[in-house]
């Protein structure tokens, strides 16, 4: 029996319908996600959940052999023809794949790919063809990578023939939900070995190498190597500016999405502190860094906005710097970011939030003052 008949024997026994019929049926999605995280060969897995959010039509898989639980995976179907899938495995690492009718791939082949999320650099990625029609690609596990995922608004991926555009509509949301399906299928089945990612070393990108999120989000624990180095740099952040009454949320914990996956991350109501590394060679320049950094600021921005940057030296240090102010009605958030160099190689990258709320919103919130200076200050000394 050749893979792909197996496969198409191991669909029909755990999905109960005949497989031409799946291309008519949500049973796409499951023969799909099926291939997304098993090999040929390998043991078949048994859909176990499901859930649709928007255009996204989500499941959830067990291995047959064990009964644990190996990964969720969700699909939208573009007016292209072509079907992307996100998946999502026991330790959040997560995967892309695309698939079409007409397509007819080599089994098992590699496929280069470029790719990008809105005006971001193109990253390298390598795909391989699970089945003629479908191509399966890892991603880093980097933080940032996910969160360039989550919040972009455009997915342009390059084959060195063809160009592709998926609009990303309601990726954010999928994937706080996507990370609720791990957490709540590992709890009912237990968690099977995870596929690995390969492409935390292979791929470039903004990503570190690192895993992202936590249990509670989207993707897995960061480095705890990195992000105790971080978490003693912001600690000595703190202690340089004076600032106190802001308490330590270990990753996975943080009531902000967006916190989980950075490697430190200090908080009260009115104020924020981030501490977060990138390895070198993990990101593609400070200037690319920091424009993602203001755009994403912008972009969760539903008032007025206003950003600048400039290059700033600070006890010797060259420190790359910037500001945004976002304002509706009577709210004002004002984010800091400093990316200094970082003497084992790459860079930290220093962030602070300011929430100001008014009279009209209830009790007043107001930080304590953190001037330009003295954020400078702490920055450039932090990892001294």
């Amino acid at each position: 029996m050749t893979g792909g008949d197996e496969f198409n024997h191991r669909l029909e026994k755990s999905i109960g319908i005949k497989v031409g019929e799946t291309m008519r049926l949500h049973g796409l999605l499951i023969a799909v996600g099926l291939f997304l995280i098993a090999n040929i060969g390998q043991a078949s897995a048994a859909a176990v959940d499901s859930f649709r959010l928007g255009g996204w039509n989500g499941s959830a898989f067990t291995d047959d052999q064990s009964g644990l639980f190996s990964s969720c995976v969700a699909s939208a179907d573009y007016k292209s023809g072509i079907t992307l899938y996100v998946e999502v495995d026991t330790s959040y690492n997560w995967a892309i794949g695309f698939s079409a009718t007409h397509w007819n791939m080599d089994v098992g082949s590699d496929i280069p790919l470029q790719y990008r999320i809105d005006r971001g650099s193109w990253q390298q990625g390598i795909a391989k063809a699970t089945t003629k029609n479908l191509a399966r690609m890892p991603m880093p596990q980097g933080g940032y990578i996910i969160k360039r995922f989550r919040r972009g608004r455009t997915l342009y991926v390059h084959d060195g023939t063809n160009n592709f555009q998926f609009r990303l509509t309601g990726t954010s949301k999928l994937m706080a939900r996507m990370a609720k399906c791990v957490e709540r299928n590992v709890a009912r089945y237990g968690a099977a070995p995870a596929s690995g990612n390969a492409a935390a070393t292979s791929s470039g990108g903004l990503g570190n190498n690192s895993p992202g999120q936590g249990a509670t989000t989207s993707t897995a624990t960061p480095d705890p190597q990195l992000a105790v180095e971080a978490t003693q740099a912001l600690f000595n952040f703190m202690g340089s500016a004076g600032l106190s009454g802001l308490k330590l949320i270990p990753d996975g914990q943080r009531e902000d999405d967006d916190l989980n996956g950075l490697h430190a991350v200090a908080t009260n109501d009115a104020r924020t502190l981030v501490a977060h590394i990138f390895g070198e060679g993990t990101y593609g320049s400070e200037n690319e860094l920091m424009s993602l950094i203001v755009a994403d600021s912008q972009k969760s921005c539903e008032g007025s906005f206003s950003s600048g940057s400039e290059r700033v030296t600070e006890g010797g240090k060259q420190l790359y710097t910037s500001y945004a102010n976002c304002e509706a009605g009577d709210y004002q958030l004002i984010e800091r970011v400093a990316i200094v160099k970082r003497n084992a190689g790459g860079i930290f990258v220093y962030g602070v939030g300011d929430t100001y709320v008014g009279e009209g919103g209830g009790a007043p919130v107001s930080p304590p003052e953190l001037t330009d200076p003295d954020f400078y200050a702490a920055a450039a000394g932090a990892a001294n």
